[in-house]
């Protein structure tokens, strides 16, 4: 009896043309090999499996009970092996998993409707879970298991991650549309003078980016609300006289809001999406993070 790690695949081949055309010389021609090469083959085949496996009959040759039963396996396995060598093919209608995603609360805003509406058409068997990511690390959250995706900015990083950029994010100032100062264009002054509403995602804090920037010219704000989750803006903005200096891609989701750019230039920064290597290759994931970007597109 033949070893399995000495089995070579091609002589299944052979042996499963040998079955098809029972005729040494029409298999030799099948397989662009000689026929004396052919019979080589043959008597490889029968020393591996202990049989004769073919038998001469008037009209060329005949199998025998045990290459019939041979012939049956060797196909499937044929088989099998080449569903694994041809390429996947992904069906996302077939889709049957959950896609967890970590995001900070405003990305969730920007990317939940529009991501969840064209994955409901594509892979309606797809489940997403939208996690917070406030003060959490990342990349522990990959090691750990406990998300695929995240989105956030390039600050949240190492190097060593697999990322990709989302979007360039800037930053607008939001304020009521019938805010007294919404047309009008504000100067500085204006600016430092109005009362301030701040998003601070670790909660309690009165200074972010629009702080730093007014510092390098000698100025400060006056902050006077600060909220640590998006749901309470649009109500403090439309209700009240606060501003807010916001992310653009998130001013632009609030309702009745009036924008325009801030006085002096506030630093933007990158909106990356990061996966853990053990996804880097899996096809159903690749498709999911090609999905995510053109949404974001």
């Amino acid at each position: 009896m033949t070893n399995i790690r000495t089995l070579d695949l091609n002589l299944l081949k052979a042996f499963v043309v040998l079955l098809d055309e029972c005729n040494v010389s029409r298999a030799a021609h099948r397989l662009s090999v000689t026929q004396p090469a052919m019979s080589g083959i043959l008597n490889r085949l029968r020393d591996s499996f202990d049989d004769p496996l073919f038998v001469r009959v008037q009209h060329g040759m005949q199998p025998t009970d045990r290459a019939l039963a041979l012939g049956q396996i060797a196909r499937k396995v044929l088989q099998d092996v080449g569903s694994m060598l041809s390429p996947p093919k992904l069906e996302p209608e077939k889709l049957n998993m959950t896609l967890r995603i970590a995001a900070m609360d405003y990305v969730q805003q920007i990317i939940a409707l529009p991501l969840i509406l064209r994955l409901r058409r594509l892979a309606p068997n797809l489940k997403v879970a939208l996690l917070p990511v406030q003060g959490q690390n990342i990349k522990s959250l990959f090691e750990k298991n406990k998300i695929d995706l995240a989105l956030v900015s390039q600050n949240h990083l190492s190097s060593d991650m697999f990322q990709s950029v989302l979007y360039e994010e800037t930053y607008v100032c939001a304020m009521s549309k019938s805010h007294p100062m919404a047309n009008t264009t504000l100067t500085l002054d204006e600016f430092c003078e109005l009362p301030f509403a701040m998003l601070s995602y670790n909660g309690g804090e009165f200074s972010g980016a629009t702080d730093i920037a007014l510092q390098r010219l000698g100025r400060t704000r006056n902050v006077m609300v600060s909220v640590n989750h998006i749901s309470l803006l649009p109500q403090l903005l439309q209700e009240s006289d606060l501003v807010a200096v916001l992310p653009k891609h998130l001013a632009q989701t609030l309702p009745n809001v009036h924008l325009q750019n801030p006085p002096i230039p506030v630093d933007g920064f990158t909106m990356m999406m990061t996966w853990h290597e053990r996804t880097e290759h899996d096809m159903a994931h690749r498709w999911l993070r090609d999905v995510v970007l053109d949404v974001l597109s």
